[in-house]
């Protein structure tokens, strides 16, 4: 399928690693073009959502920019328990996470044209909570809240609003909460790793280009019709209806 992405312009927060690059590779394989994102300077543009400085440098260096489509992701917060965690944690992650895209977002809607599309990622957490990440449990449920709500608003504009969710991804993040885990359990990661496929149907992760393509699909014009929804990429984990 042609995505109809050639011609058309659009941002990737978070693209220099883990699922943001999977979605930068995915879209220009299908000939859009791409701005992406990072925290740290080098090829892509320097955006730390957690940062006011950082977003109002990014959105004055974006200005004139039209797009088609805006990817907003994060970085994961730190992991803790909700009573371990401090009130600079809380501070800090609910910036990072809900705060900054919402700044973002509501300053860059006006360079979105017609017809575009808003694509939130999120966190298996905004259904089923992860032990030890009670930042990422709370604020991305928050997130999964902003979508529907921006969904309503933005819909007189043609403007698409949705929430994609990943469950185990072959990332490196996905890497490090194992390894995380394991060290508290005194087992081995290859352990935890073999435990979480045994709890997904396909029996196993998902590879970040299955994540991009579904994401790179609800960005673009071929999605024209959904709105206001979230879309799971999980290798059917969650059984919820």
């Amino acid at each position: 399928m042609d995505l109809q992405c050639r011609g058309k312009t659009f941002l990737v927060m978070a693209c220099s690693q883990g699922l943001g690059k999977a979605v930068a590779q995915a879209i220009s394989e299908e000939g859009g073009r791409v701005l992406g994102t990072s925290r740290r300077p080098g090829q892509d543009l320097v955006l730390d959502t957690q940062s006011q400085a950082s977003r109002s440098d990014f959105l004055l260096h974006i200005r004139g920019e039209r797009l088609s489509g805006i990817f907003v992701n994060t970085g994961g917060p730190k992991p803790g328990d909700v009573l371990a965690l401090s009130n600079q944690d809380w501070r800090d992650a609910f910036e990072q996470l809900l705060l900054g895209p919402i700044h973002l977002v509501r300053d860059l809607v006006g360079q979105v044209e017609r017809g575009g599309s808003i694509l939130f990622n999120a966190s298996s957490s905004v259904r089923d909570p992860i032990a030890h990440l009670a930042l990422s449990n709370v604020l991305r449920a928050g997130v999964y809240a902003v979508v529907k709500t921006l969904a309503d608003e933005l819909s007189p504009y043609r403007i698409r609003v949705n929430v994609i969710v990943p469950g185990r991804i072959a990332t490196d993040r996905v890497q490090q909460f194992d390894e995380n885990l394991a060290a508290s359990l005194r087992t081995r990661a290859e352990d935890i790793r073999r435990q979480s496929e045994e709890a997904i149907p396909l029996g196993r992760y998902g590879q970040p280009e299955e994540f991009g393509r579904l994401a790179a699909f609800l960005l673009s014009p071929q999605a024209s019709y959904l709105n206001g929804q979230a879309y799971w990429v999980d290798g059917g984990y969650s059984r919820s209806l």
